[in-house]
């Protein structure tokens, strides 16, 4: 009787293991009205797919945006991270969209010339919400000086149910100053100068999302709508979309 407790035991662990070990993935796209990020307006109409594959806490994940209008760039981020039991999350992502670099060479990581941007993520989850900050180190990332700007951006999110639907509340800072540019004025023969999110300590963005989910055999039709502003910029936009989501 005991030899059979004990090989019982063990399938059950035994298989445990073994569904642990199977790599878990999802792939999206969604078609939003307008492309925003972090505050900052990057595109029209857009469609952008995005896929992840994790195992044990580690993962991958490809998001890709694309818009309906021809003057909007193109971009494609690469993460790789890892998600502690307890909440925690570190991560990796290399940024790049076309535009930047003359011949939108994807390929290409020297630091002077290329379209890439590296960031470091560090980031802590609960129940409760969730905070991440950002960290740009490589690439793509200077301030008008020409020295690395280490362009920074912390954002808290609190997620909560209201009416039926599924509610996120965001607010995004900058601690410091970031990348920044000069831009040609020929009106006064000056040049104006521009910031990737702002020129000191700042509020970048504070949003807030209502989605709904409909669940249709294995496959999510999330649509959702979001009210995004920049207070450091004086903006205010309001975002549809809805996506199709197939997890397993």
């Amino acid at each position: 009787m005991k030899t059979i407790v004990l090989m019982v035991g063990m399938w059950l662990v035994a298989g445990n293991v073994q569904a642990q070990s199977q790599p878990e993935a999802e792939v999206q796209a969604d078609l939003v009205s307008k492309y925003l990020w972090r505050g900052m307006e990057k595109g029209g109409i857009s469609l952008q797919p995005q896929a992840k594959l994790s195992w044990q806490g580690a993962y991958v994940k490809l998001f890709g945006s694309t818009g309906f209008n021809k003057n909007d760039e193109d971009e494609i981020d690469l993460s790789l991270g890892y998600e502690f039991p307890f909440g925690l999350n570190i991560g990796v992502i290399d940024y790049w969209q076309t535009g930047i670099e003359p011949n939108n060479v994807y390929f290409g990581y020297n630091k002077q010339t290329t379209a890439h941007r590296l960031e470091g993520n560090i980031g802590y989850t609960c129940r409760y919400g969730s905070v991440q900050a950002y960290c740009m180190f490589y690439g793509h990332d200077t301030k008008i000086n020409g020295k690395q700007a280490y362009s920074t951006y912390i954002e808290l999110t609190v997620p909560f149910r209201l009416g039926g639907l599924d509610w996120t509340a965001k607010a995004g800072i900058t601690p410091m100053e970031s990348a920044g540019w000069t831009v040609p004025d020929y009106s006064t023969l000056s040049e104006s100068l521009n910031y990737f999110y702002a020129n000191g300590p700042a509020c970048v963005m504070a949003a807030v999302r209502a989605t709904k989910n409909l669940k249709l055999r294995g496959v999510t039709l999330p649509i959702f709508a979001e009210l995004n502003t920049n207070p450091y910029m004086q903006t205010a936009y309001i975002m549809g979309g809805i996506g199709v989501k197939v997890s397993k």
